[in-house]
């Protein structure tokens, strides 16, 4: 098989996992996950912030707060310290941070996650945790999910892969054998993606981990 199928897809990763703030709970749990994109269309945020939060790297990370709805955390970029270097000739930093802004993320191992989770911006911070069920995911959103082999915002050192906005491809043009042989089990898939936003996140969701109040 050269390229990946649903149920090889299940098979493998039978759970994903999405982390987010604490902070941000009481959002999902009225909205769902909603791309960085859509929750600054949900806040309303003038052409200003828009630009300061989509048009490069975030150097921290935001709360968004408005009467009526609970806040909604954009989390800063600051690992994609020599992404301009490392774009496909075939993309643009815009059309990538577009794709990155577009999209909502599942880290495809529990180590991954772990590994963010340890981060130093991350480690002292109340998360909370999804477990969400791959085959529910995708029976919902197939034709919307995107997968990639790269953390796609993750640029930390100048001998990091190409990336652009073609990084994330459909399940079934995704060529998880070859990926495989060449990067090994843990390298041959790093991201789940759904463009947009997953409003029913917690149907999905077999387990929730962390702080909620």
């Amino acid at each position: 098989m050269t390229d990946m199928d649903v149920e090889e897809l299940i098979a493998r990763h039978p759970r994903v996992f999405h982390t987010m703030s604490a902070i941000a709970w009481p959002s999902v749990q009225r909205h769902g996950l909603l791309s960085t994109q859509q929750l600054i269309d949900l806040f309303g945020l003038d052409a200003g912030e828009r630009e300061r939060l989509l048009g490069a790297p975030r150097k921290q990370s935001t709360v968004l707060r408005t009467s009526g709805l609970p806040p909604a955390v954009i989390r800063d970029q600051k690992p994609m310290k020599f992404v301009a270097e490392k774009i496909d000739p075939h993309s643009s930093l815009t059309e990538y941070l577009a794709a990155i802004n577009s999209r909502v993320f599942f880290w495809a191992s529990a180590e991954r996650l772990d590994r963010l989770r340890q981060a130093k911006e991350y480690r002292t911070e109340d998360q909370v945790v999804l477990h969400v069920d791959t085959r529910a995911l995708v029976e919902r959103y197939g034709p919307r999910i995107e997968l990639c082999r790269l953390n796609s915002g993750a640029v930390t050192q100048k001998n990091h892969p190409l990336r652009g906005h073609r990084s994330w491809l459909p399940i079934a043009d995704y060529p998880y054998d070859e990926y495989r042989r060449r990067f090994g089990r843990d390298g041959a898939l790093v991201e789940v993606t759904v463009l947009d936003a997953v409003p029913d996140i917690l149907d999905l969701t077999d387990k929730i981990e962390g702080t909620i109040d």
